[in-house]
């Protein structure tokens, strides 16, 4: 690792690469589609498809799971970026101004998404969300709340809010005290740790909820995001379409390995599974960044499209309101995993009302603060509003 230098970079500059809101949105759409493939039990009843098509459908749903790995591996990278920048311009960090940006983009949304989920639970019987969990919730530790006292709950994907707000209490202070290599090696020995408590807790307590949403497990894709931002220090991978085609479909590939042959979701999942099998979807969802980082082809002018770009700007609004939004497409299609138009229905539906809430929700909740944000609290320009 090369020695503390500025490089490339300059916090007078702004980084932003419309690709990685486009790869955001994508993101999101994992997740969706295992909470919707994955409760039609497409995967495991294949509704009359060929066995080979259904097993392929089923690793679709399950590798929907590593979405998550995909947002924290793009958070970690544009957070270490971000903040590699303005200590090599500025000579220093500024930790409470840091601390404030993450409020003023996280807070809005979260805290008021916690109150309407806690005002659900007292209107419906299908909502059973504690005020235990609600100040787990406050906490930012309710993705322990999670694991260790489970409930039916439209707030659940907010599990991994909750992880990456304790990520950015810590990382920035690591950012600022060392210098490159030993910030990589940090890097390195989250990942080790990941996978040693993976391991520790399958053997104790063999519930794939107690790694898939632990704080010292689920680091792993933070590690590689930072190690990406560390590597390419500043720089934007200089790869042929070929090549980042080809670094595309291995990390697909991979990902779809993992969901179907190593049962990281089921119960009595082997300790070399555990160990092995999600270091190696967070390597995959950093080939996937990799790919798509700096791309300007015709085959990823999508991802820069305003359309794309758009709703990966909104992305974290359609993470947080698409369960609440499935729950209302539930209630008018009860039978959506009875056959695969109701399936597709019930898909359809559930995305046509989650992007409208989360595209008022961006407008009238989160903006004003993303401009105060901006405004005063801002060392290095990023993507504009």
């Amino acid at each position: 690792m090369p020695r503390d230098s500025t490089g490339p970079r300059s916090a007078g500059q702004r980084f932003y690469r419309p690709e990685l809101d486009g790869l955001r949105f994508f993101a999101f759409l994992a997740v969706y589609v295992e909470h919707t493939l994955g409760s039609s039990g497409l995967g495991t009843t294949h509704h009359r498809l060929p066995n080979w098509l259904g097993e392929l459908v089923g690793a679709i749903s399950t590798a929907g799971n590593f979405g998550v790995d995909l947002f924290f591996v793009l958070s970690s990278y544009l957070i270490t970026e971000l903040l590699l920048r303005e200590r090599g311009a500025r000579g220093r960090l500024d930790v409470k101004a840091f601390y404030i940006r993450r409020m003023l983009r996280i807070w809005p949304l979260y805290f008021f998404f916690v109150a309407l989920a806690y005002g659900l639970s007292l209107a419906l019987a299908s909502e059973a969300l504690t005020w235990k969990h609600v100040l787990a919730y406050l906490l930012f530790v309710g993705n322990w709340m999670y694991f260790l006292a489970p409930v039916t709950t439209v707030a659940g994907p907010l599990w991994s809010v909750s992880l990456e707000e304790q990520f950015y209490l810590i990382w920035p202070w690591v950012v600022r005290r060392l210098d490159l290599r030993h910030i990589a090696y940090c890097a390195g020995a989250m990942m080790v740790l990941a996978a040693v408590v993976s391991v520790l807790l399958t053997a104790l307590q063999p519930q794939a909820d107690w790694v898939s949403k632990n704080s010292f497990t689920r680091i792993d894709g933070i590690a590689v995001g930072a190690l990406l931002a560390l590597g390419l220090q500043g720089r934007i991978p200089a790869l042929s379409a070929a090549l980042r085609a080809v670094l595309l479909a291995a990390s697909i590939a991979l990902l779809l390995w993992v969901a179907y042959a190593f049962g990281l979701f089921q119960p009595g999942v082997g300790l070399l599974a555990v160990a092995t099998g999600w270091p190696l979807a967070a390597v995959a969802c950093g080939g996937v960044l990799l790919s798509a980082l700096g791309s300007s082809g015709r085959w990823t002018a999508p991802l820069r499209g305003p359309v794309l770009v758009y709703l990966g700007r909104i992305s974290y609004g359609l993470y947080v309101y698409h369960e609440l939004v499935l729950k209302v497409a539930a209630y008018w299609l009860p039978q959506q995993g009875a056959s695969i138009p109701q399936m597709l229905a019930y898909m359809g539906l559930g995305l046509a009302g989650t992007i409208p809430i989360a595209a008022a929700s961006y407008r009238w909740l989160e903006l004003p603060f993303l401009r105060l944000k901006r405004e005063r609290f801002t060392m290095v320009l990023s993507r504009p509003d």
